[in-house]
């Protein structure tokens, strides 16, 4: 019976990012074992396929090295993230003759993320605003409109019960009684503690699992 190379492949990828997405849904954290166990799993694979590899593959994992390196440099994802699409570059890097497959998880991925992001921040900042009765972001003095209304999308005041969030506030060095917003400003210190960083108060950002959201498309993709 002849091997089909490919769906091992993708086999690889629903393992990997299946156990991956776990360990991001517990901790955010995931060991870097992972993606070089299997990362190496995928380059002995072409050992046997090598003879499909063309131009284009190549093409498509270092636009994928670079995209990864790219979210993680702007602060977009973490660094768990970025090696999760290098590793999906090596074992899968285009599918369906021409489809950059790491870079489409990626992209569907984040428009889920930003969406779901968008509906939670607004409807705890509505809510927030209903029951103050007035406008939020009244600390925010120096902040032009637009930043407030990005804000509104894209932060809310912590709740108690939310573990994952990097703060999004900081005090202002012009005016002492008030505050700028911080967006994506650390996000690799994921504030695990949050009661001991005294911020239970402050307006954050989650961290969301983003491993967990290509996973699922992964397997939307060749499932569905």
């Amino acid at each position: 019976m002849e091997i089909d190379i490919v769906q091992i492949r993708i086999i690889l990828l629903l393992v990997m990012s299946g156990i991956g997405s776990i360990y991001d849904i517990k901790t955010r954290k995931i060991p870097d074992i992972l993606w070089l166990v299997f990362g190496g799993i995928g380059v002995i694979l072409y050992l046997w396929d090598h003879q499909t590899v063309t131009p284009y593959h190549i093409i498509a994992i270092l636009t994928s090295v670079f995209v990864g390196v790219a979210i993680w440099r702007w602060k977009i994802a973490g660094l768990a993230d970025c090696f999760a699409i290098i590793t999906m570059a090596v074992i899968l890097p285009v599918h369906y003759e021409f489809v950059m497959m790491p870079i489409r998880i990626l992209v569907m991925a984040l428009f889920i993320v930003v969406f779901f992001a968008v509906i939670y921040n607004t409807s705890l900042n509505l809510s927030d605003m209903l029951r103050a009765k007035k406008w939020i972001f009244s600390d925010f003095k120096s902040e032009s409109k637009y930043k407030k209304v990005f804000a509104f999308l894209s932060i809310h005041r912590k709740r108690k019960h939310e573990k994952f969030v990097i703060a999004a506030e900081v005090n202002s060095e012009i005016e002492s009684d008030s505050k700028v917003f911080a967006f994506l400003s650390s996000r690799n210190k994921i504030m695990n503690k949050i009661q001991k960083e005294s911020i239970n108060e402050m307006y954050v950002q989650n961290v969301p699992p983003l491993i967990t959201y290509m996973f699922g498309i992964t397997v939307f993709l060749f499932f569905m």
